[in-house]
């Protein structure tokens, strides 16, 4: 099977998240010592076979049925430092990335994202165009590239670094079934999936694409206070951390979150008398408005 070549304009973040993604997704968890030298947009590549999977408990033999993924990047600053963590090609611009690349990711700061489609848009014809940021649609971008080019759109978060974003994920009109399966593919390296339209892109960045940054204040200020009760910081870290995946977990398995609360708190117990003070601190409420405030943003 012949490989597909991911070109990554952009290795911040959540360019650099993916990219460490799919490079532990690949059996030896690195490219082969030809994948580090430089390219200059018009070499020959040879790719290096990567267990695809569309869910966590997809079997080896299903895996290898998958695409195989050669990874490229144009990261200005970080160039140097993801071919040496990850060896992946470094394209000498972004214009000699999409003319190699079958898929290109764009993963920069929205605000560029304007000047680079105008810069690359001649070399994107048949390609896939998977864009990353949360306030620029597909229709823009189609404005810019024009037809011929097959984009979608995807809202990861920073956990795509190892395995386990949660992912929304849209397709413009006229993909082909395989070049569908092909995004799948990328994405099911990253994390789960979550196919919606993309009017709720706005929405699903506020309840997980900008999520992580809430749970880890949530997480300090938890750990903080077990500081303050005497106990090591390492320590509370860690059972923080453990706590709030085992209730996760709970949660996912089909446990309501109202009917596991209640099981925790016990009449006149310790646990209540800490929901009373969350409550009193507005805790629910300020969570929403947050979530809110970060729709809106999105939303532009």
């Amino acid at each position: 099977m012949k490989s597909v070549k991911i070109g990554f304009i952009g290795g911040g973040n959540m360019g650099g998240a993916m990219i460490e993604a799919l490079w532990r997704a690949q059996p030896d968890g690195a490219s082969s010592a030809e994948d580090e030298q430089k390219f200059d947009g018009g070499s020959e590549a040879c790719g290096t076979e990567n267990l695809a999977q569309t869910d966590k408990n997809a079997s080896q033999c299903e895996c290898e049925k998958k695409a195989k993924f050669e990874i490229l990047a144009c990261a200005r600053s970080k160039n140097e430092a993801l071919r040496q963590r990850f060896s992946v090609k470094i394209a000498a611009s972004e214009a000699d990335l999409a003319r190699e690349a079958d898929a290109v990711v764009l993963a920069t700061k929205p605000a560029s994202y304007e000047a680079i489609l105008r810069l690359i848009a001649p070399e994107l014809a048949g390609k896939i165009l998977l864009l990353l940021a949360p306030s620029f649609d597909i229709k823009r971008a189609r404005q810019i590239v024009g037809e011929g080019v097959y984009i979608a759109r995807a809202m990861p978060n920073i956990a795509a670094c190892i395995g386990a974003s949660a992912t929304a994920l849209c397709f413009d009109a006229g993909f082909s079934e395989a070049k569908e399966e092909t995004v799948r593919e990328i994405i099911a390296k990253i994390g789960k999936i979550y196919e919606i339209d993309e009017a709720g892109f706005a929405a699903f960045t506020g309840i997980a694409g900008s999520l992580p940054a809430y749970v880890c204040a949530f997480i300090e200020a938890a750990a903080d206070a077990g500081v303050r009760g005497g106990l090591p910081r390492r320590l509370c870290y860690d059972a923080v951390c453990a706590a709030i995946e085992g209730t996760a977990r709970l949660i996912q398995s089909g446990k309501h979150p109202a009917a596991l609360k209640d099981e925790v708190c016990s009449p006149a117990g310790t646990t209540i008398e800490g929901l009373v003070a969350l409550e009193n601190g507005g805790f629910r409420g300020a969570l929403m408005q947050a979530i809110a405030a970060c729709i809106a943003k999105a939303r532009g």
